[in-house]
């Protein structure tokens, strides 16, 4: 029910899927069935260049660990951590899985999405894990984790999957996500998380076990015979007491080391060691004092101006700065060891020290704080332009311009939110979810009413709505339309809040005031022959419809158009012509074939309409398959969008009915009631319910023991119960009390027949409620 497609263009070195639709695409493959585009960089081993220090020791120690089944790498920076994984990479003949994680990354599926593609680069992994990891934090749980885990239990060799800079999880779900893959690694594979501090990760048990390994800063630190080759590798001749004695002042911080080094090449002290001293305000000091004031001042501007980037490129940094030499001095940088990483095998992608780079922010901000603003609305401009929007949006924020990040969060939410990325998107819209923003900027406002209707949040939706009312906003929209009413009639008819006449009217209007071009047309359309459908008008209704699901193979509005022909096939059933219905249901499936995401509210209609022809057809089995799929999906529909909630659930229960499912239809009914009691005027589906209540009062129930009454509430707690989590937790993120938790859990297990928590996860697998959870182990009762 969304828009149109706007896909980024592609940036350089990113690993890119195949844009446009065929009438029948091939199906995609590896990287190409990601739901966006991977930025190759991310996955790279990083090299290693000459000079460094072999750990040796240590290296050898990790090698060693082969019970081992998680290794933590924990320190400030500065102590060598990638270096050393890098290292142990090269010496180890089991192949790498590497992820490189930034802060664009604390989404679970990007999170997910990264990992799926790092061990797509050591074993092709099936699409369908992409696929399901592209369908959002609402079912991490129930299929997400447990395919990704899957791929990762078939690995037909041992390997090494690492997560570098881990510390950037901090979502509930990325960090949670941690523990289920550790469970599932075969023998011999391992598990590498590397970060400034501990991940935080629930991992008791791996240690009682004795699986798992533990590294800090006491074993990171240098040897005095690795600080003195360190000191030699730069070209400094030290004495192995005088390496010691330097090595003791830093403690073995590889960063310290390397700024004794550049301490003693410039000092004119005569006792050079004795006039060093570590630590961290030291050598924010030193580099400010001594070693930037010794840099030409084109270098310091260069680097102090640059340091506003996450990654750099040279093309890159020469739109930021307005130059045309930045990558030749990038590749000076790393080569002279001033505290640039490369990324890449290609000397293309680089990123500073983490701690050289907050020292450059700092100054930058102390000395130019009026540039701050100015770069990064260039880097924001140039990610944008070479097909980085999450890049452009993190960098328009850091530059506080807020009628920029409003543009560029208007273009790109929709397309964010399609490819699963939810988190990211929700993490958008909070910054402009403060007094008096939303009404300033009412195509943010719209969007996330959308958003937050089609995630089942009705609250979220209307109070976002109701900004966009309230905007006296006067000028164009993202779309083209000339001002924000359109927008407005767009949000009321597919809202519904003023009934179905008034849906049907604010359509009709919103068709008159949209722009030729905009992205709105074919939902707009959609609305207006749902309207006429709910009014009775069948003929003008299929007639609008049939128009809005020719248009939307062209427009690329892929929810419109599996709405459309789903809602055409519900009404050639409805007059049993099951060819027509068939054909319809078709095409709605070749929509969504080729798309990312695998569950995705509007499908539950699909679902509900091909679970009707199944059982028209005499095919019993495929509809209760149906039924079961559509109710993975159910947990969303809310009054938010109350037309398409009702009515699904009113074909979802003809359906149960007709299998003699009286309870499943009953529960059905029971929560169709409940949205029409906050949104009455539905047109003819309060009669179509009456009709098959009636029918309802004189079933003869069979019970089939296939969990058919399991309420929304309980259908968003059920993928909950395959984790790790206590009850205190899952209410924490279902945001309710762990009384409440526990009242439903014990529903669930009455319902499928249940004892214990462990039981009622095995009844639900085998139902095809949830996948395979991620490991029996993981699961408890509390």
């Amino acid at each position: 029910m969304s828009g149109t497609r706007n896909p980024a263009a592609a940036a350089p070195k990113r690993i890119s899927r195949p844009s446009g639709r065929g009438s029948k695409p091939a199906r995609k493959t590896g990287y190409d069935a990601a739901a966006f585009e991977v930025v190759e960089s991310k996955l790279a081993i990083p090299s290693l260049r000459a000079g460094l220090v072999r750990r040796t020791g240590l290296v050898n120690r990790l090698r060693a660990s082969p019970d081992a089944r998680v290794f933590t790498i924990a320190a400030p920076a500065g102590y060598g951590k990638t270096t050393l994984l890098a290292q142990w990479a090269h010496a180890d003949s089991r192949p790498f899985a590497w992820v490189s994680l930034d802060s664009r990354d604390d989404d679970p599926v990007a999170f997910l999405t990264y990992v799926a593609a790092a061990l797509n680069t050591v074993h092709p992994i099936d699409p369908a894990v992409f696929r399901a990891v592209a369908a959002g934090s609402d079912s991490i749980w129930s299929t997400a984790l447990p395919r990704l885990g899957a791929a990762l239990a078939s690995m037909p060799e041992p390997i090494v999957l690492v997560l570098d800079d881990v510390h950037e999880l901090k979502h509930r779900d990325c960090v949670d996500a941690l523990e289920p893959l550790a469970k599932h690694l075969t023998g011999g594979s391992q598990l590498v998380l590397c970060g400034h501090a501990d991940p935080g990760v629930p991992l008791a048990r791996i240690r009682a076990d004795r699986r798992l390994v533990e590294v800090g800063e006491a074993e990171l630190a240098l040897t005095d015979n690795e600080a003195r080759s360190l000191l030699e590798s730069v070209g400094l001749k030290v004495t192995a007491a005088d390496a010691g004695e330097l090595n003791r002042r830093t403690e073995g911080w590889v960063a310290g080391l390397h700024l004794a080094a550049l301490f003693m090449e410039e000092t004119e002290e005569s006792e050079p060691i004795s006039s060093f001293s570590g630590g961290d305000r030291f050598v924010v000091d030193y580099l400010r004092a001594e070693h930037l004031s010794r840099l030409k001042t084109i270098d310091v501007e260069f680097a102090m101006r640059t340091a506003v980037l996450d990654r750099m490129s040279g093309p890159l940094c020469d739109a930021v700065l307005g130059q045309s030499d930045s990558a030749e001095r990038l590749r000076a940088l790393e080569e002279a060891n001033f505290f640039v990483v490369g990324l890449d095998h290609h000397r293309e992608w680089y990123r500073y020290h983490h701690l050289f780079r907050d020292m450059l922010r700092s100054e930058l901000e102390r000395l130019e704080p009026e540039l701050v603003a100015t770069l990064n609305s260039r880097a924001a401009a140039w990610c944008e332009e070479h097909g980085s929007p999450g890049a452009a949006v993190e960098y328009a924020a850091a530059a506080g311009d807020f009628d920029e990040l409003a543009r560029l969060v208007s273009t790109h939410s929709l397309p964010f939110f399609r490819s699963g990325r939810v988190v990211t998107v929700e993490r958008w819209f909070r910054w402009f979810d403060k007094p008096g923003l939303l009404e300033k900027y009412p195509a943010v406002a719209a969007l996330g009413a959308w958003v937050h209707a089609l995630r089942g949040r009705p609250d979220e939706a209307e109070r976002f709505a109701f900004a966009v009312e309230r905007s006296d906003y006067d000028g164009p929209m993202p779309d083209g339309s000339s001002s924000v009413h359109a927008w407005v009639l767009m949000l009321r008819a597919f809202l519904c809040a003023r009934g179905v006449a008034e849906m049907r009217a604010d359509a009709e209007r919103a068709l008159e005031e949209l722009h030729p071009g905009s992205f709105w047309l074919p939902s707009a359309q959609l609305f207006l022959g749902v309207g006429f459908l709910l009014e009775g008008d069948v003929e003008r209704a299929e007639e609008i419809l049939a128009q809005t699901a020719e248009g939307a193979v062209g427009s690329g509005a892929i929810y419109v158009g599996v709405v459309a022909h789903s809602e055409l096939a519900l009404l050639a059933l409805g007059r049993g012509d099951l060819g027509k219905a068939q054909t319809e249901l078709a095409r709605a499936n070749d929509f969504l074939e080729d798309q990312p995401i695998e569950e995705y509210l509007p499908a539950t209609i699909q679902q509900a309409a091909g679970a009707r022809l199944a059982l028209e057809s005499g095919r019993s089995a495929t509809a209760r398959q149906m039924l079961l799929r559509a109710m993975r999906m159910r947990g969303n529909l809310s009054r938010a969008v109350p037309w398409f909630a009702v009515q699904t659930m009113l074909e979802l229960a003809r359906s149960h009915l007709s299998l003699s499912d009286v309870e499943g239809c009953r529960t059905l009914l029971r929560e169709a009631d409940d949205v029409i009691r906050r949104r009455p005027d539905l047109g003819n589906l309060r009669e179509q319910i009456g009709e098959l209540r009636s029918r309802l009062a004189n079933a003869v129930g069979i019970d089939h023991g296939w969990a058919s009454t399991l309420t929304a509430a309980e259908l968003r707690l059920l993928p909950f119960l395959t984790t790790h989590l206590s009850f205190r937790e899952i209410a924490e993120r279902l945001f309710v009390s762990r009384n409440t938790v526990k009242s439903q859990a014990i529903s669930v297990y009455r319902k499928l027949d249940a004892s214990s928590r462990s039981e009622a996860i095995e009844r639900a697998v085998q139902l095809g409620l949830v996948d395979t959870p991620v490991s029996p182990e993981g699961v408890f009762t509390p």
